[in-house]
């Protein structure tokens, strides 16, 4: 019996050390993440990871996503993408880790990797208005004008009265040979710059 409550002392003596550690360890962490929030404020990005690193190798979205966005501060790209890459494998739905992801990305100008995202977005979020404005704008940059409308589509039935959203619509129109659809977006613009001059030449043959 004294055996007995000896081993049942020993394992709450060994439950509360647990739970103490357990809660040591948390206070510590938040601890850095308030003291990286100090150094990133006052532009010390290097110092703001430096605090974070001991939980590097925790398999957690926040530390991940955290370290994401202070390598992307600091312009290590690299360090960054592989970051916000695990925070996306933890959280597939995650569209925050996404799109830091899709912005580390732009940065290292690796476009096809940006588009895969952006579609990765719009698969969570249809509508989303960054991704499907910037998947037109990439697709118009590559004068791919066909695989560009459905994203620009997209943006401007949710926000028809935006000047970026007409004026892309506009130039997609008119390079797809659309020219009436063109000048219609156009005088939408008109209405948003009025002083704007790059679209003269065009309206004056209507």
């Amino acid at each position: 019996m004294k055996n007995e409550m000896k081993k049942i002392a020993t394992l709450g003596l060994f439950i509360l050390m647990t739970i103490f550690s357990f809660s040591q360890n948390e206070i510590e962490m938040r601890n850095a993440f308030k003291q990286s929030y100090i150094e990133e404020y006052n532009l010390k990005y290097a110092k703001a990871i430096e605090v974070l690193t001991p939980y590097a190798n925790l398999n957690t979205y926040e530390i991940n996503v955290r370290l994401a966005w202070l390598y992307y501060c600091n312009a290590k790209f690299n360090d960054a993408a592989l970051r916000y890459k695990k925070a996306v494998e933890l959280s597939p739905k995650s569209l925050e880790a996404r799109m830091g992801y899709i912005y580390t990305l732009a940065s290292q100008e690796k476009w096809d990797l940006v588009i895969e995202q952006y579609k990765a977005v719009l698969a969570i979020d249809p509508t989303h208005a960054v991704a499907n404005y910037n998947l037109a704008l990439i697709y118009y940059n590559r004068a791919d004008y066909k695989a560009s409308l459905p994203f620009i589509t997209t943006y401007i039935n949710c926000y028809p009265f935006n000047f970026d959203g007409v004026n892309l619509a506009g130039w997609i129109k008119f390079n797809l040979g659309n020219k009436d659809e063109a000048v219609t977006y156009f005088k939408k613009a008109l209405l948003l710059s009025p002083d704007e001059k790059k679209y003269d030449t065009i309206l004056k043959t209507k």
